[in-house]
């Protein structure tokens, strides 16, 4: 029973097993019912299976079945093979047709289709070779546990590495996109629209990517300081290049004659002009525009005390970030003389306490000596 026990562990090893999960499987420190239940449908389970494959064990099957089973195995893996070999044929094909058909070459959107259809058969193949291989005919359960494994090790070991994710530059490429977003939203105001359409589409094309081909980087990533480096990116290059930008093309830039709502203007800043003579024109309900253009807009001491204030709050903040810095400083300089007061005193502390063990180490020492002479006395009295 014991060597039959220890057969039973190797997968496919059936001697003796009936019996030792007849009178080895029960777990007596089991106490529920509920457990108790549930452990002997598991027994049960486990009973019916070994019955069933020793069943199939002792009706071999014909010369026919045998070959039928043959059979479907060779189909089904020379479907697998051939759904292979037709995936990279018809790629072949296609490629080919695409170069040497005229049409195709002077469209950018033909040039689209190949990618989209190598797409679609990576992602269509597998799942056709995992219903084939479902229809398998293996009336082994054991068997089926080796084809299993060894499909595993094909998938797990002899495949290439994934990929890992980049992160700085898929940020940088976000930093582009709302780089050339806030370019060109000047000229075309819809498109921060798009943009957002566009960021959702992107992040969930790309997070289904991550969680399906890349791997964990192998460094790690410091986030709080890698944002902070990604937001000043996006802050200093990308927003105020995009700023200047843009306050040049509207004082500087002669607008196009022939096309945009500019046209007949020697700039575009000149328009809020025009409006605000339109404005004049209608009526003393919209007055107070005008003078907010006029005195707001145009004036230049406006823009010089908002620069003044966003200076002030900048240095205010810079203050306040050297004042922690400079508390926080302190604060270890604290901590630090604290610890070395803690040793200091408990150095002390360890040298009262040995002073302490040697004084009564002497005393016990004194009275021991002088404890000694009476003894002897009554001793000579007794004598």
């Amino acid at each position: 029973m014991a060597h039959s026990f220890g057969e039973s562990y190797r997968v496919g090893s059936t001697s003796g097993i009936h019996a030792i999960t007849v009178f080895c499987s029960w777990d007596y420190k089991v106490m529920q019912k509920r457990a108790s239940r549930l452990q002997q449908d598991n027994i049960r389970t486990r009973l019916k299976e070994l019955l069933a494959e020793w069943q199939l064990r002792q009706s071999p099957r014909s010369v026919c079945g045998r070959l039928r089973q043959a059979a479907a195995l060779g189909l089904a893996w020379l479907l697998c093979l051939g759904t292979a070999l037709g995936c990279a044929v018809a790629i072949h094909v296609f490629s080919e047709f695409l170069i040497q058909s005229p049409e195709a070459a002077g469209q950018e959107a033909a040039l689209l289709v190949l990618p989209l259809v190598v797409g679609l058969l990576n992602l269509g193949a597998p799942y056709l070779c995992r219903v084939l291989a479902a229809l398998e005919p293996h009336d082994s359960p054991v068997l089926e546990v080796y084809v299993a494994i060894c499909r595993i090790i094909s998938e797990k070991k002899l495949k290439r590495r994934k990929p890992e994710f980049d992160i700085a530059r898929n940020a940088l490429e976000l930093i582009y996109g709302q780089t050339l977003a806030w370019l060109g939203v000047l000229f075309s105001p819809l498109l921060p629209a798009v943009q957002i359409i566009k960021l959702l589409l992107v992040f969930y094309v790309k997070k289904t990517s991550l969680l399906a081909n890349c791997q964990a980087p192998r460094r790690p990533w410091l986030a709080s300081h890698m944002s902070t480096v990604f937001l000043t990116l996006l802050c200093f290059p990308a927003f105020l290049g995009a700023a200047i930008f843009l306050c040049y093309a509207v004082w500087q830039v002669k607008p196009s004659s022939t096309c945009g709502p500019f046209r007949t203007l020697d700039s575009m800043y000149e328009a809020g002009r025009v409006w605000v003579r339109y404005l004049e024109a209608a009526g003393p309900r919209v007055s107070w525009l005008p003078w907010v253009h006029r005195y707001l807009v145009e004036n230049t001491f406006f823009v010089f005390l908002v620069s003044a204030l966003l200076l002030a709050v900048i240095y205010l903040n810079i203050q306040v970030v050297r004042g922690q810095r400079r508390v926080i400083c302190l604060l270890k300089e604290q901590i630090s003389n604290e610890g070395e007061d803690k040793i200091f005193l408990i150095n002390k502390l360890h040298s009262i306490y040995e002073r302490k063990e040697r004084e009564e180490r002497s005393r016990v020492g004194t009275t021991e000596e002088t404890a000694a002479p009476p003894a002897l006395l009554t001793d000579e009295r007794d004598d």
